[in-house]
């Protein structure tokens, strides 16, 4: 299976007004055809940034640097601004966390279908309008042709991301990132949410990136996994290696704090001590130092170097590479 993304030594820094901040500290990462990657971790460790900087969504103050970025083995970070925007939408899409955000609510949603329609194919207004209204039917959203001179506030939660989900596949993506896209929606339209991307991805033979701190989720949804943690990949396998073979200390800590059936009324979720690094004061070695029960002067003073442990699971970890060596 070939790489429809590859990412090497992503690099992604924000100037603010405490001075430089190391978001994305040398991520490697690729992205195989046809597949879904879970990127995971706990908030601020650097998953939306990480799928931001590929995409060329970040603001100004952000400075992204990589010893290549290649997409279909075209080195996005030799194009042009005006080049991105060809790939962005048309190649590669992203649903963002809060569907709200994403819509105008003084536009219709047929005007947000059209809009993005319009602008990356070269089609009439009245042909747009056809497509958006077969886009919404492929989504599930009933009544379809009614629905597009309708507002967001007409529609509810899960109806909503419905929408922003359509928005994002209007132009057949072969790559479509998932940035929390759950993360509003009560439990019973999570799992339908959740399952609309999975058949969706079947039927168009697209590759998708799913970003979540949800274990749960991961494991229902993804052939890989990578686990970010203060700007740095410590770990990635596929879900079984993950999930029944973890080796990072931060991974075993991510899969004990996942509430199970087991646990009785009364007692307490295990939860991972200590909070995660300021991006203002990151360690000099491994992230996780501060909250591993394992670590030692070589761990806050040095970055480990990846150790490997299959075809396909790696991780960065001095003492893993101290029992293979």
């Amino acid at each position: 299976m070939s790489n429809l993304l590859e990412i090497k030594q992503l690099r992604t820094s924000f100037s603010t007004l405490r001075g430089k901040v190391d978001a994305i500290r040398g991520v490697d990462l690729c992205v195989r055809e046809n597949e879904i990657l879970g990127i995971v971790g706990e908030s601020g460790s650097g998953k939306s940034v990480t799928m931001k900087s590929v995409m060329g969504l970040l603001p100004k103050s952000a400075k992204v640097s990589a010893d290549s970025l290649l997409y279909k083995g075209e080195d996005l970070l030799k194009k042009s601004e005006k080049q991105l925007q060809k790939y962005r939408g048309r190649e590669m899409a992203m649903i963002f966390q809060d569907p709200m955000t994403a819509l105008n609510p003084l536009r219709t949603i047929g005007y947000h279908l059209t809009e993005v329609i319009r602008r990356y194919r070269k089609v009439s207004k009245a042909e747009a309008e056809k497509i958006a209204v077969e886009m919404l039917r492929q989504v599930g959203i009933p009544s379809p042709e009614a629905r597009m001179k309708q507002y967001p506030h007409e529609f509810s939660g899960g109806m909503r991301q419905r929408v922003v989900i359509s928005m994002a596949l209007c132009c057949e993506p072969s790559l479509l990132i998932a940035d929390e896209p759950t993360t509003a929606l009560d439990v019973t339209i999570q799992a339908q949410i959740l399952d609309l991307l999975k058949q969706l991805k079947k039927d168009r033979g697209m590759s998708m990136v799913l970003i979540s701190h949800d274990m749960g989720v991961m494991a229902n949804m993804c052939d890989r996994i990578a686990v970010m943690y203060g700007g740095v990949l410590v770990e990635e396998g596929t879900v079984d290696e993950i999930f029944y073979h973890p080796q990072h200390p931060y991974t075993k800590d991510l899969l004990r704090s996942i509430p199970r059936p087991e646990i009785t009324r009364g007692s307490r979720l295990q939860a991972i001590d200590g909070a995660p690094p300021s991006l203002h004061d990151l360690p000099a070695g491994c992230p996780s130092a501060t909250r591993c029960a394992h670590a030692t002067e070589r761990c806050f003073a040095e970055m480990p170097a990846v150790t490997a442990f299959s075809a396909t699971q790696n991780a960065r970890c001095h003492l893993l590479a101290e029992k293979e060596a």
